[in-house]
């Protein structure tokens, strides 16, 4: 049969075959894995292999930075600050030397250090470090007497905290017998080492002290020219000014900041000094101030409070800007006491009034009231009225200060006498439009922009566009009467009504009022302010005023002037009663004209018989004559 012929199999073969073939399986399935683990390894390398490049080549810059910020250290300091001139060269604004103990807080880093493992409280921390420094001091004061620190224990801990590189004066402005003694005793690798310092002088004391300012002193230095921005910086003292000249020139008057770039070890101390890059020095700023006539007007108005101008008509430089009451402007360097701050204050001496002070005009806007009634045609040379000593507009009686009244009463003689029922008839017909237009034109609405800082922008000449959005009130014809006299709202500065005195002088819009002879003035429109013939009669108006002796003003021989008086009333905040101020405004010589001022006084005695031209003709006097006998007029 066929299937004889057919091998025979073993049975147990069968079995053979299904072992070998599981035993295949089994090892497929071992080898999948061998793969997968040596695939996890060979991505485990790469990625180690790319993380050694990383950090080897790549981020090989951003750890050196880092490496720089825990080794280097940056430390600015400032240039020598610049000197103030007078326009003669009279020194205003220097530096001087003063003497003073430097302390090493790096010296004593272990000590306190130690102590600071012990003491977390911050406040025992500088305890600590006060008695360390005063325990090293001690041997030393016991030979030189007692050294008053000038600094208090939370600024020796802070400087110990932030600026430790640097040095601290713990004590200015030493003896010099105290400094001498100093020098020999204390060793030259010690903690305390003795210096000097440069702090700000000035010559003339108080004179022009609103004008030059004063400084305080500042960490805020900047430094482009030296890298290092992202560096750990220490900064010296800086001499920064805080008001006047000094504050509104402060970058010409600093100069450039310098600064090194130190090696340093893990603990702080210095190694090597890598970058030293030398500060400049300020620049001197000449001022137009002249000194002596400055003098001249402080001493006359020694004793009141208030304040001068005077402007040069043709260039707008100040002459002489002064307020009253003063200060010592070397009483504030190098620092200001906490009992002379309040002393100052409480006089009220940090104000400058000529141009701080707000203050209605009085008498003196009759001017500008009469240049609008001129251009609008209402008054002329026939113009007159009779002043019977008051004035009715509506249900309210206005009085004249000459409560008996002038009678008859021309356009000359109103100006002459101030007599306020002429300017009300006229201000009525004209309307407070073209009075409001023409203040405005003389400089009285804005400020003046004068180089220094903090002049007030708060200054009024109001209008019934003005009083309807501010009071939500209509004008009526009382605030007209009270407007062209310079009272009601209207507020004005002292060297506002100087710029207007030296417009009326030219005729034209005064330059920029400036106290830098470098000072770039932009240039007005040399458009008349009014119309010739108008001008004219406003001057001979002024003269006669000056002529008849009502300004006290006659005793100047051999010069004429153009002179306005007035006297103004303000309220007594927090009462029902009312003090008067002063006022002076006008040029001189009247033809060619070189000066134009104001002059403010404030009535402090309440009881004292106080007019504009009784305060301040005298004052207005006393100048003038200064001026013309020096030729400065």
């Amino acid at each position: 049969m066929w299937w004889s012929h057919v091998q025979r199999i073993p049975f147990n073969a069968g079995f053979e075959v299904v072992k070998r073939m599981i035993h295949f399986d089994t090892y497929r399935s071992h080898l999948g894995r061998l793969y997968f683990l040596q695939f996890i390894v060979i991505f485990l390398c790469i990625l180690l292999g790319i993380a050694i490049v990383w950090r080897q080549w790549i981020g090989n810059g951003v750890y050196s930075q880092l490496g720089q910020k825990q080794c280097l250290r940056r430390i600015l300091y400032p240039g020598t600050r610049g000197c103030i001139y007078d326009r003669t060269g009279k020194l205003l604004a220097t530096n001087r030397d003063i003497y003073c103990l430097y302390v090493d807080l790096n010296y004593f880093r272990n000590d306190i250090t130690q102590f600071n493992r012990q003491s977390k409280d911050v406040e025992t921390q500088s305890e600590q470090l006060w008695a360390i420094v005063h325990d090293a001091l001690l041997p030393y004061a016991k030979t030189v007497g007692p050294i008053p620190f000038t600094v208090s224990k939370k600024t020796l801990h802070r400087h110990y905290l932030q600026n430790i590189l640097l040095p601290l004066a713990i004590a200015k402005d030493l003896p010099e017998t105290m400094y001498a003694k100093l020098v020999e005793q204390l060793p030259t690798h010690g903690p305390f080492q003795v210096g000097i310092e440069k702090v700000r002088y000035y010559p003339y004391g108080s004179v022009a002290c609103h004008v030059i300012g004063h400084v305080t002193q500042t960490s805020q230095l900047t430094q482009d020219a030296l890298p290092g921005n992202d560096l750990r910086t220490f900064f010296l003292p800086k001499q920064k000014g805080a008001t006047g000249i000094e504050a509104y020139y402060d970058d010409q008057l600093s100069g450039l900041n310098g600064g090194d770039i130190w090696r340093v070890t893990p603990s702080g101390q210095e190694q090597a000094c890598l970058i030293s890059l030398p500060s400049v020095d300020g620049n001197d700023i000449h001022l137009t101030l002249d000194t002596q006539l400055q003098q001249v007007c402080e001493q006359t108005l020694e004793g009141r409070r208030g304040a001068i101008v005077i402007l040069a008509v043709d260039s707008g430089e100040v002459l002489a800007l002064t307020s009253k009451p003063d200060f010592d402007l070397n009483a504030l360097t190098p620092r200001i006491s906490e009992k002379l701050f309040q002393e100052i204050t409480a006089q009220g001496a940090w104000l400058n009034r000529a141009i701080q002070g707000l203050y209605p005009p009085g008498s003196t806007f009759k001017i500008i009231t009469l240049a609008a009634l001129l251009q609008a045609g209402v008054v002329n040379t026939q113009s007159s009225i009779t002043c019977t000593g008051s004035y009715t507009i509506g249900n309210h009686v206005f009085h004249c200060h000459n409560h008996q009244g002038h009678g008859y009463i021309t356009l000359d003689k109103a100006v002459q006498t101030s007599c306020n029922p002429f300017f009300y008839h006229y201000a009525l017909r004209c309307g407070p439009s073209l009075i409001y237009e023409e203040a405005w034109k003389l400089g009285l609405g804005n400020r003046t922009h004068i180089d220094l800082p903090y002049e007030t922008h708060n200054m009024l000449v109001p209008s019934p566009a003005w009083k309807k959005k501010r009071l939500r009130e209509s004008w009526t014809d009382g605030d007209t009467a009270n407007f062209s006299i310079g009272q009601g709202f209207l507020r004005v500065t002292p060297l506002q009504m100087a710029c207007a005195a030296a417009s009326l002088a030219k005729n034209k819009r005064c330059l920029t009022p400036h106290l830098c002879s470098n000072f770039v003035c932009t240039e007005h429109s040399k458009e008349a302010i009014m119309a010739h013939d108008h001008w004219r009669l406003l001057l001979e108006c002024l003269e006669k005023a000056v002529e008849s002796g009502t300004s006290r003003f006659s005793r100047v021989r051999g010069l004429k002037s153009a002179v306005k008086t007035g006297t103004s009333q303000v309220k007594i905040a927090g009462t029902n009663r009312y003090a008067h101020v002063g006022w002076l405004i006008g040029f001189a010589p009247s033809t060619q004209p070189k000066i134009a001022f104001s002059i403010v006084i404030e009535q402090e005695d309440l009881t004292e018989e106080f007019w504009g031209s009784r305060v301040c003709g005298p004052i207005a006097q006393k100048f003038l004559q200064f001026c013309l006998d020096q030729g400065k007029i």
